[in-house]
């Protein structure tokens, strides 16, 4: 059945956004232009295979469907909408920051979440969700608090998905370039077209944080570019490095100005969880959990011979008198392998550490000295808001096989 098929019959969810706006989305408008309706999708976007740690949710409590990121084997990144029912919105059926507020968390046993480019009928397409988590704070106010976080029932293996790093130790700029991508609508009447992954590039950030309206935006929030819509809430802004910047939440009518979740802003808490879910699926937690810089020049593999940059993922060739080597940058937060030092005051990259010759020994068989090398420790490295309000009636009644199928025995 293709994913056209799948997603038959699913109904416009309405929801509209109370947004003010202007030329660059960061300023006020009218209270006409204020309060609208997303109606289309990633527009400009395209078919996307390829970024398979962007998933689907199913949220089978209430028929929806949104976007989401995986950024560890087991943990998911998404807008707190999409886990929960949106409670005093505006009579139009919005976001109103002063008053709308988000509900209880669904059950877990609730969602089902697949790395496939389309939602489909197929039970092995998708992992079921172990604990959801929402931000660990006291008010429910929705504005600059949409995120939360699905723990899944197993880890995604990496021939399936390689999880994204979240950039949760870079501020963002203005003017920055990002992409975009989720599983929504392309067109306000093309309800059909939800469910399929899609990508548009080339979208740039217009206001961060502070910078922003604060009747509209959050300290935790940013604003984009455009083209995001129903069904793309929860996924995930990239940045040029492959990053996770921000998760969708919501946006004004046309599928303009989109106001992200900002990663940094709640980067102590996605770090924390994703050291708690390491200990449940027992793997080591990823490096950036603890302290490790998400910039990738940091992680990038050394060792192997080169005689230029260009032979080298990092780009540096190092030639140090003894060989020519591939290197990367280094600091305090990232050192080097064992085997190598951090020429951290002059190069600032690794620097292999040769082995002394053998010294000569003395008439009882000892070494006359015992230099060696120097270690530097271990290397880590060796919407409206916008969620689909569809009923999906074959994925619903996909998910009740499942659960009565396949139902987690932790629960």
């Amino acid at each position: 059945m293709s994913p056209r098929q799948l997603a038959h019959g699913l109904l416009a969810s309405g929801a509209t956004l109370a947004l003010a706006l202007s030329t660059v989305g960061c300023g006020a408008a009218d209270e006409g232009d204020a309060l609208g309706t997303a109606r289309q999708n990633i527009q400009g976007g395209y078919a996307d295979e390829n970024d398979s740690a962007v998933v689907g949710i199913f949220d089978n409590q209430i028929g929806g469907m949104c976007s989401g990121s995986l950024i560890a084997p087991n943990v998911v990144l998404t807008a707190r909408h999409c886990v929960s029912n949106t409670l005093n919105e505006t009579p139009e059926g919005g976001v109103w920051c002063p008053q709308t507020t988000a509900g209880s968390l669904h059950d877990p046993s609730q969602f089902f979440v697949t790395t496939k480019s389309a939602f489909s009928y197929n039970n092995d397409d998708y992992h079921m969700v172990r604990e959801v988590i929402g931000l660990p704070i006291d008010t429910k106010l929705f504005c600059g608090n949409d995120q939360a976080i699905l723990i899944l029932s197993d880890n995604v293996s990496p021939d399936q998905a390689v999880p994204y790093v979240p950039r949760v130790d870079e501020p963002l700029v203005v003017g920055e370039e990002y992409s975009a991508v989720g599983y929504g609508q392309t067109s306000d009447s093309a309800q059909s077209s939800a469910g399929e992954r899609r990508r548009r590039d080339k979208l740039f950030i217009s206001c961060v944080a502070d910078g922003c309206p604060d009747q509209a935006v959050k300290p935790t929030e940013w604003v984009g570019d455009t083209g995001i819509c129903s069904g793309d809430s929860g996924g995930p802004g990239i940045d040029l490095a492959n990053r996770v910047i921000g998760v969708t939440s919501r946006g004004a009518s046309g599928c303009d100005s989109p106001v992200y979740g900002y990663v940094l802003g709640w980067s102590q808490w996605i770090k924390d969880v994703t050291n708690y879910a390491a200990g449940l699926g027992q793997y080591p937690p990823p490096p950036w959990a603890n302290g490790w810089p998400t910039d990738p020049q940091y992680s990038q593999p050394i060792g192997d011979a080169c005689t230029q940059p260009s032979d080298c993922a990092s780009n540096r060739c190092l030639d140090d008198g003894q060989g020519s080597y591939c290197t990367r940058a280094c600091n305090a937060a990232s050192p080097c392998p064992d085997g190598w030092a951090c020429d951290e005051a002059n190069l600032g990259v690794c620097v292999q550490q040769h082995v002394a010759e053998e010294a000569p020994k003395n008439k009882k068989g000892s070494a006359a000295s015992d230099d060696g090398g120097c270690s530097m420790g271990d290397d880590p490295t060796k919407p409206i808001p916008w969620k689909s309000g569809a009923l999906l009636v074959g994925l619903a009644a996909l998910a009740s096989r499942r659960r009565r199928a396949a139902r987690p025995t932790s629960r």
